[in-house]
């Protein structure tokens, strides 16, 4: 697993790219162990993870009948979608790549991607946080959640045009979809698979 000061200097790549800034990628590990490592970002997302799933089972048992339970394999269930979600897009991608003609800049990809996700899985942890210690907050929850996913896809399609190329906005854009539809889709497939919605 990459340590703090590891995944520090892989944030202000991150952050760099953001900008538009090139230089960025010299903070990323480009290599083909830099891409493994750069699934070590799920670890980190960890803890954000669980405050979205505690505000997910609080939402779901607030819409059961009393005495409800949603216990560990509930949380487990959370965790598989998260899981499933976060890899499936990349899988897409990967098998994309060579027919699209991006394969150059595959490695690149998928590693800026998923450390861009440490910040957006804390960023979207905060309704959720919200949601368990302020009772009635779901509007404002709300709102700050759809603020929240407008910069989540601004900073991913700046990203993805960083690691593309300048002349590549229509890729990129093609990439950022790929990362945000597919796994909402998926997601609220499986959702209704594992019965985490109410019904």
């Amino acid at each position: 697993m990459p340590q703090l000061e590891e995944v520090g200097i892989y944030l202000k790549g991150i952050w760099l790219l953001v900008q538009g800034k090139s230089e960025g990628f010299r903070w990323l590990d480009l290599t083909a162990r830099g891409v493994w490592r750069s699934f070590g970002a799920i670890l980190w997302c960890l803890p954000a993870m669980a405050v979205s799933w505690a505000s997910w089972r609080l939402m779901f048992l607030a819409e059961m009948p009393s005495g409800s339970e949603a216990g560990i394999a509930f949380i487990f269930k959370l965790f598989l979608v998260d899981v499933v979600t976060w890899l499936m897009p990349l899988i897409l991608i990967a098998a994309l790549a060579g027919p699209l003609g991006f394969a150059d800049a595959l490695i690149a990809i998928i590693v800026s991607t998923n450390w861009l996700s440490i910040p957006v899985f804390y960023g979207m942890a905060l309704p959720a946080a919200i949601r368990l210690v302020v009772p009635g907050s779901e509007g404002l929850a709300a709102m700050l959640s759809i603020a929240l996913l407008v910069a989540m896809l601004i900073a991913t399609f700046r990203v993805l045009k960083a690691v593309t190329g300048e002349n590549q906005t229509l890729l990129a854009s093609t990439l950022c979809v790929l990362l945000v539809l597919p796994p909402l889709m998926v997601g609220n497939m499986l959702q209704r698979f594992f019965d985490l919605l109410p019904p």
